[in-house]
Protein backbone atom coordinates (compact mmCIF):
# COMPACT_ATOMS: atom_id res chain seq x y z
CA UNK A 1 0.00 0.00 0.00
CA UNK A 2 1.66 3.59 -0.95
CA UNK A 3 2.57 5.54 2.17
CA UNK A 4 1.07 8.94 1.79
CA UNK A 5 2.59 11.58 3.82
CA UNK A 6 1.20 13.48 6.20
CA UNK A 7 0.17 16.89 6.53
CA UNK A 8 -1.53 18.84 9.10
CA UNK A 9 -4.59 21.34 9.06
CA UNK A 10 -4.36 22.84 5.90
CA UNK A 11 -7.11 21.64 4.07
CA UNK A 12 -6.50 21.73 0.93
CA UNK A 13 -7.38 20.06 -3.08
CA UNK A 14 -5.43 19.03 -5.65
CA UNK A 15 -6.77 20.24 -9.60
CA UNK A 16 -5.48 18.30 -12.00
CA UNK A 17 -6.01 21.08 -14.56
CA UNK A 18 -3.62 23.59 -13.31
CA UNK A 19 -1.21 21.21 -10.38
CA UNK A 20 -2.11 24.08 -8.19
CA UNK A 21 -3.45 23.87 -4.17
CA UNK A 22 -6.89 25.47 -3.63
CA UNK A 23 -7.63 25.77 -0.11
CA UNK A 24 -11.03 24.19 0.73
CA UNK A 25 -12.21 27.83 2.16
CA UNK A 26 -11.56 29.09 -1.16
CA UNK A 27 -13.94 26.40 -2.89
CA UNK A 28 -16.73 26.78 -0.77
CA UNK A 29 -17.04 30.91 -0.71
CA UNK A 30 -16.96 30.28 -4.62
CA UNK A 31 -19.44 27.63 -4.56
CA UNK A 32 -22.08 30.14 -1.72
CA UNK A 33 -21.14 32.97 -4.03
CA UNK A 34 -22.58 30.55 -7.02
CA UNK A 35 -25.35 28.92 -5.21
CA UNK A 36 -26.69 32.37 -3.91
CA UNK A 37 -26.31 33.67 -7.74
CA UNK A 38 -28.90 31.18 -8.95
CA UNK A 39 -31.61 30.92 -6.82
CA UNK A 40 -33.52 28.29 -8.94
CA UNK A 41 -31.03 26.02 -8.53
CA UNK A 42 -30.35 23.67 -5.71
CA UNK A 43 -27.63 23.18 -3.97
CA UNK A 44 -27.93 19.39 -3.17
CA UNK A 45 -27.40 17.95 0.27
CA UNK A 46 -23.83 17.00 2.38
CA UNK A 47 -22.39 13.98 1.38
CA UNK A 48 -22.35 10.74 3.44
CA UNK A 49 -19.05 9.09 4.50
CA UNK A 50 -18.26 6.52 6.92
CA UNK A 51 -15.51 5.47 8.63
CA UNK A 52 -14.90 2.00 8.42
CA UNK A 53 -12.11 1.16 10.61
CA UNK A 54 -8.44 1.36 11.87
CA UNK A 55 -6.49 -2.09 11.24
CA UNK A 56 -2.29 -2.61 10.61
CA UNK A 57 -1.86 -0.67 14.02
CA UNK A 58 1.88 -0.29 14.58
CA UNK A 59 3.77 2.16 17.02
CA UNK A 60 4.09 4.79 14.79
CA UNK A 61 1.57 4.10 11.77
CA UNK A 62 -2.16 2.75 11.42
CA UNK A 63 -4.37 2.02 8.41
CA UNK A 64 -7.89 3.92 7.81
CA UNK A 65 -10.31 2.48 5.74
CA UNK A 66 -13.37 4.79 4.88
CA UNK A 67 -15.95 5.12 1.77
CA UNK A 68 -18.24 7.98 0.66
CA UNK A 69 -21.96 6.17 0.06
CA UNK A 70 -23.49 9.27 -0.92
CA UNK A 71 -22.27 12.59 -3.15
CA UNK A 72 -25.68 14.02 -2.03
CA UNK A 73 -26.25 14.77 -5.66
CA UNK A 74 -22.99 17.24 -6.43
CA UNK A 75 -19.72 16.65 -6.84
CA UNK A 76 -17.22 15.24 -4.40
CA UNK A 77 -14.84 18.12 -3.64
CA UNK A 78 -12.51 16.64 -0.93
CA UNK A 79 -12.15 13.05 0.28
CA UNK A 80 -9.92 11.67 3.14
CA UNK A 81 -9.96 10.95 6.85
CA UNK A 82 -8.55 13.52 9.64
CA UNK A 83 -7.16 12.81 12.87
CA UNK A 84 -6.12 13.91 16.49
CA UNK A 85 -4.51 13.31 19.95
CA UNK A 86 -7.30 15.22 21.88
CA UNK A 87 -10.20 14.53 23.89
CA UNK A 88 -12.45 15.91 21.16
CA UNK A 89 -14.23 14.74 17.69
CA UNK A 90 -11.32 14.91 14.99
CA UNK A 91 -11.58 17.64 12.15
CA UNK A 92 -10.11 19.02 9.13
CA UNK A 93 -8.68 21.49 11.72
CA UNK A 94 -6.35 19.24 13.22
CA UNK A 95 -4.40 16.66 11.31
CA UNK A 96 -5.56 15.13 7.40
CA UNK A 97 -4.71 13.15 4.71
CA UNK A 98 -6.76 13.24 1.61
CA UNK A 99 -7.04 10.71 -1.00
CA UNK A 100 -8.64 10.48 -4.43
CA UNK A 101 -7.48 12.83 -8.07
CA UNK A 102 -9.77 15.97 -8.01
CA UNK A 103 -10.87 16.39 -11.54
CA UNK A 104 -13.14 18.87 -13.78
CA UNK A 105 -15.78 16.29 -12.59
CA UNK A 106 -14.89 16.65 -8.92
CA UNK A 107 -13.36 13.37 -7.45
CA UNK A 108 -14.51 10.45 -9.29
CA UNK A 109 -16.15 7.50 -7.48
CA UNK A 110 -13.51 4.38 -8.13
CA UNK A 111 -11.68 6.71 -4.84
CA UNK A 112 -14.65 6.61 -3.14
CA UNK A 113 -13.83 3.58 -1.50
CA UNK A 114 -10.46 3.55 0.50
CA UNK A 115 -7.65 3.04 2.69
CA UNK A 116 -5.04 5.12 3.51
CA UNK A 117 -1.82 4.95 5.90
CA UNK A 118 -1.28 7.46 8.71
CA UNK A 119 2.88 7.34 8.82
CA UNK A 120 4.91 8.97 11.57
CA UNK A 121 2.29 8.16 14.84
CA UNK A 122 3.72 8.48 18.27
CA UNK A 123 4.25 5.16 20.12
CA UNK A 124 1.69 4.27 23.15
CA UNK A 125 -0.77 6.93 22.15
CA UNK A 126 -4.30 7.38 21.93
CA UNK A 127 -5.79 8.24 18.93
CA UNK A 128 -9.14 9.47 17.24
CA UNK A 129 -10.01 9.26 13.51
CA UNK A 130 -12.69 9.44 10.82
CA UNK A 131 -13.49 10.02 7.65
CA UNK A 132 -14.55 13.54 6.09
CA UNK A 133 -16.11 14.14 2.33
CA UNK A 134 -17.14 17.79 1.17
CA UNK A 135 -19.12 18.40 -2.06
CA UNK A 136 -20.83 21.67 -3.43
CA UNK A 137 -23.44 22.12 -0.34
CA UNK A 138 -20.27 21.67 2.78
CA UNK A 139 -18.35 19.49 4.52
CA UNK A 140 -19.41 16.05 6.57
CA UNK A 141 -17.88 13.49 8.98
CA UNK A 142 -17.93 9.67 9.29
CA UNK A 143 -17.81 8.00 12.47
CA UNK A 144 -14.71 8.75 14.93
CA UNK A 145 -12.80 5.22 15.71
CA UNK A 146 -10.48 5.53 18.78
CA UNK A 147 -7.31 3.77 18.53
CA UNK A 148 -4.01 3.61 20.63
CA UNK A 149 -0.57 3.06 19.08
CA UNK A 150 1.45 0.44 20.17
CA UNK A 151 4.19 0.66 22.50
CA UNK A 152 7.28 -0.71 20.02
CA UNK A 153 10.74 -1.70 21.78
CA UNK A 154 11.93 -1.01 24.92
CA UNK A 155 15.48 -1.51 25.30
CA UNK A 156 17.04 -2.89 28.47
CA UNK A 157 20.02 -2.14 29.91
CA UNK A 158 22.64 -4.34 30.28
CA UNK A 159 25.60 -3.78 32.76
CA UNK A 160 28.89 -6.20 33.14
CA UNK A 161 27.74 -7.86 36.54
CA UNK A 162 24.42 -9.15 34.83
CA UNK A 163 26.21 -11.57 32.09
CA UNK A 164 28.03 -14.48 32.19
CA UNK A 165 29.45 -16.27 29.04
CA UNK A 166 30.14 -19.82 28.71
CA UNK A 167 33.62 -19.41 28.10
CA UNK A 168 36.07 -16.29 28.16
CA UNK A 169 39.35 -15.47 26.86
CA UNK A 170 41.63 -14.73 29.32
CA UNK A 171 44.16 -12.71 26.54
CA UNK A 172 41.29 -10.46 24.67
CA UNK A 173 37.49 -9.43 24.50
CA UNK A 174 36.52 -9.42 28.07
CA UNK A 175 32.62 -9.90 28.59
CA UNK A 176 32.84 -5.89 29.65
CA UNK A 177 32.57 -5.40 25.90
CA UNK A 178 29.22 -6.81 24.74
CA UNK A 179 27.80 -3.93 26.73
CA UNK A 180 30.18 -0.90 26.84
CA UNK A 181 28.70 0.56 23.57
CA UNK A 182 31.75 0.56 21.62
CA UNK A 183 31.90 -0.87 18.32
CA UNK A 184 35.40 -1.34 18.31
CA UNK A 185 35.54 -3.22 21.62
CA UNK A 186 34.66 -7.33 21.73
CA UNK A 187 34.18 -10.07 23.66
CA UNK A 188 35.58 -13.42 22.69
CA UNK A 189 35.16 -17.16 23.90
CA UNK A 190 38.24 -18.99 25.04
CA UNK A 191 40.37 -19.92 22.44
CA UNK A 192 44.16 -20.67 23.56
CA UNK A 193 43.42 -23.22 26.30
CA UNK A 194 46.27 -20.91 28.74
CA UNK A 195 45.57 -20.63 32.73
CA UNK A 196 42.29 -22.26 33.18
CA UNK A 197 40.58 -20.92 29.99
CA UNK A 198 39.22 -23.68 28.26
CA UNK A 199 38.50 -23.97 24.65
CA UNK A 200 34.74 -25.53 24.93
CA UNK A 201 32.46 -26.89 21.71
CA UNK A 202 29.24 -25.22 20.45
CA UNK A 203 26.89 -23.84 21.37
CA UNK A 204 28.29 -20.75 24.10
CA UNK A 205 26.04 -18.29 25.46
CA UNK A 206 25.85 -15.24 27.24
CA UNK A 207 23.69 -15.62 30.24
CA UNK A 208 21.58 -12.28 31.18
CA UNK A 209 20.62 -12.30 35.14
CA UNK A 210 18.06 -9.56 35.44
CA UNK A 211 16.86 -8.48 39.05
CA UNK A 212 13.68 -9.19 38.22
CA UNK A 213 11.61 -10.38 35.68
CA UNK A 214 11.56 -8.61 32.23
CA UNK A 215 9.96 -9.21 28.55
CA UNK A 216 12.75 -10.04 25.80
CA UNK A 217 10.68 -10.26 22.14
CA UNK A 218 14.64 -9.51 20.51
CA UNK A 219 18.39 -8.54 20.77
CA UNK A 220 20.52 -6.69 18.23
CA UNK A 221 24.17 -7.79 17.84
CA UNK A 222 27.42 -6.37 15.82
CA UNK A 223 30.08 -8.39 14.50
CA UNK A 224 33.67 -8.01 16.04
CA UNK A 225 34.80 -6.93 12.71
CA UNK A 226 34.12 -4.77 9.71
CA UNK A 227 34.51 -7.71 7.17
CA UNK A 228 33.29 -11.74 7.28
CA UNK A 229 35.06 -13.69 9.95
CA UNK A 230 33.88 -17.62 10.07
CA UNK A 231 33.50 -17.32 13.70
CA UNK A 232 31.08 -14.87 13.46
CA UNK A 233 27.29 -16.01 14.94
CA UNK A 234 24.81 -18.03 12.11
CA UNK A 235 22.31 -19.01 14.82
CA UNK A 236 21.05 -18.55 17.59
CA UNK A 237 18.67 -19.60 20.25
CA UNK A 238 17.11 -18.45 23.85
CA UNK A 239 16.74 -20.13 26.55
CA UNK A 240 14.83 -18.87 30.08
CA UNK A 241 15.11 -20.22 33.81
CA UNK A 242 12.98 -20.37 36.69
CA UNK A 243 15.80 -20.69 38.87
CA UNK A 244 18.98 -19.44 36.82
CA UNK A 245 20.20 -23.25 36.68
CA UNK A 246 17.72 -25.30 34.66
CA UNK A 247 17.10 -24.03 31.67
CA UNK A 248 14.52 -24.38 28.58
CA UNK A 249 14.76 -23.33 25.06
CA UNK A 250 11.92 -21.40 23.42
CA UNK A 251 13.05 -20.04 20.67
CA UNK A 252 15.45 -21.16 17.70
CA UNK A 253 16.42 -19.09 15.18
CA UNK A 254 17.02 -20.25 11.15
CA UNK A 255 21.02 -20.06 10.00
CA UNK A 256 21.77 -16.84 8.49
CA UNK A 257 24.48 -15.31 6.67
CA UNK A 258 25.10 -12.05 9.50
CA UNK A 259 25.82 -8.67 8.54
CA UNK A 260 29.35 -7.26 9.65
CA UNK A 261 29.46 -3.86 11.55
CA UNK A 262 28.80 -1.40 11.81
CA UNK A 263 25.76 -2.97 10.48
CA UNK A 264 23.23 -4.12 13.56
CA UNK A 265 21.71 -7.83 12.93
CA UNK A 266 18.42 -7.94 14.60
CA UNK A 267 16.87 -11.24 15.36
CA UNK A 268 13.17 -11.49 16.51
CA UNK A 269 11.63 -13.73 18.59
CA UNK A 270 7.92 -15.34 18.03
CA UNK A 271 6.83 -13.87 21.17
CA UNK A 272 7.42 -11.68 24.42
CA UNK A 273 9.16 -14.28 26.80
CA UNK A 274 9.12 -13.47 30.54
CA UNK A 275 11.85 -14.51 33.01
CA UNK A 276 14.33 -13.14 35.40
CA UNK A 277 17.19 -15.41 33.58
CA UNK A 278 18.27 -15.66 30.18
CA UNK A 279 20.35 -17.38 27.69
CA UNK A 280 21.19 -16.45 24.14
CA UNK A 281 22.83 -18.82 23.05
CA UNK A 282 25.38 -19.31 19.56
CA UNK A 283 24.46 -22.50 17.95
CA UNK A 284 26.44 -22.02 14.32
CA UNK A 285 28.91 -20.08 13.42
CA UNK A 286 29.74 -18.62 9.23
CA UNK A 287 32.09 -21.20 9.10
CA UNK A 288 30.42 -24.38 10.37
CA UNK A 289 32.31 -26.66 13.22
CA UNK A 290 34.44 -23.59 14.83
CA UNK A 291 35.12 -24.11 18.28
CA UNK A 292 34.55 -20.59 19.57
CA UNK A 293 32.91 -17.35 18.39
CA UNK A 294 32.61 -13.54 19.29
CA UNK A 295 30.87 -10.68 19.03
CA UNK A 296 31.36 -6.89 19.05
CA UNK A 297 27.99 -5.63 21.27
CA UNK A 298 24.94 -7.18 22.34
CA UNK A 299 20.98 -5.74 23.39
CA UNK A 300 17.73 -6.99 23.99
CA UNK A 301 14.63 -5.80 24.29
CA UNK A 302 10.79 -6.35 24.10
CA UNK A 303 8.93 -5.89 21.70
CA UNK A 304 5.50 -4.01 21.82
CA UNK A 305 4.75 -5.45 18.31
CA UNK A 306 4.82 -9.23 19.40
CA UNK A 307 2.59 -10.94 21.15
CA UNK A 308 2.96 -11.92 25.09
Amino acid sequence: MERRRTRESKFRIVSMMDFSRISFLLIATAMILFTSSCDDEESGSLPATTTIEVTDITDVDAVVSGVVTSNGGSKMLAIGVCWTTEDTEPTVDDNYEPVGEYTTEGILQDDWNYSITLGGLTAKTDYKVRSYAANEAGLSYGETIAFTTKAGKTFHTLTPDMIDTYTQEIWEGPKESLVDGDLSTFWHSAWSNDEGAEVMPLPHHVQITFSEAKYIGGFNFWTRSVSARGIDPAQFDVQISSDGVEYTTVWTSTRFDAKVRPDANQLKLDKNYSSKYFRIRILDTRTTGQMFTTMSELQVFEDGLLPY
